[in-house]
């Protein structure tokens, strides 16, 4: 079996990011290809979302320690993107590229180091479930592990001209209460307060911070 076909089997999965069932089984179907390269599963119970998954081997304290970061979700509800096709340059398909692919192409080069009959220490996997739906849950956890590595690689898509990404943006989710004031539309017009207009004119401002030059001037990209 090639990597192609382990990349067909987990991307004919809906792995929505609301579809826990789903993600689980990707998960493990992960975490038998792990366990055959000597790997050992931690794996982080969730009631709502998909498990996350931690997969760790052997540490040499004397060396240096490297954690690959992925995640088993996707964007894509059940019925609405679950085809998977492949010509000659391209594969297509929920997740070819982000990132079930990128989840492939770690799991891959690891398994050319286990057939060299090397044993693989110091590299340890943590592939989260959420990351589509902004990693509320995972990011603690990810925080919490990552602290205790020396290097971390993530397996996600190339920048557009094929560059090493080495940042990304951030994203952060604010919240704003907006009062209104109630008043009889016919009779007290002028003595209400539309709250939804302001919202309006609060998110025209929001968008308004938009630096786009910025974004792409910046050294992460």
């Amino acid at each position: 079996m090639t990597y192609l076909d382990d990349l067909e089997k987990i991307v004919k999965i809906n792995s929505y990011t609301q579809n826990k069932t789903g993600v689980d089984r990707v998960g493990d179907i992960f975490d038998k290809w792990f366990e055959e390269l000597g790997f050992e599963v931690t794996t982080y119970t969730r009631e709502l979302l998909g498990n996350h998954k931690h997969y760790t081997t052997p540490q040499n304290k004397n060396a240096k320690t490297l954690l690959l970061l992925g995640h088993l979700d996707t964007v894509f509800p059940e019925g609405k993107f679950e085809r998977y096709s492949q010509d000659e340059e391209w594969v297509y398909g929920p997740g070819v590229c982000d990132m079930k692919g990128g989840n492939i192409v770690a799991l891959e080069a690891l398994r050319r180091v286990y057939a060299q009959n090397i044993k693989i220490t110091n590299i340890d996997v943590l592939l989260v479930s959420d990351e589509e739906s902004g990693s509320d849950d995972s990011k603690h956890l990810t925080s919490e592990l990552a602290s205790k590595y020396d290097y971390c690689f993530v397996y996600e898509a190339a920048g557009k001209e094929m560059e090493l990404v080495s940042g990304r943006k951030g994203v952060g989710t604010f919240f704003i209460d907006i009062y209104g004031k109630a008043a009889h539309a016919g009779n007290s017009y002028l003595n209400g307060s539309d709250a939804n207009l302001e919202a309006s004119y609060k998110l025209q401002k929001l968008v308004a911070l938009t630096d786009i030059d910025q974004r792409y001037n910046s050294k992460c990209w």
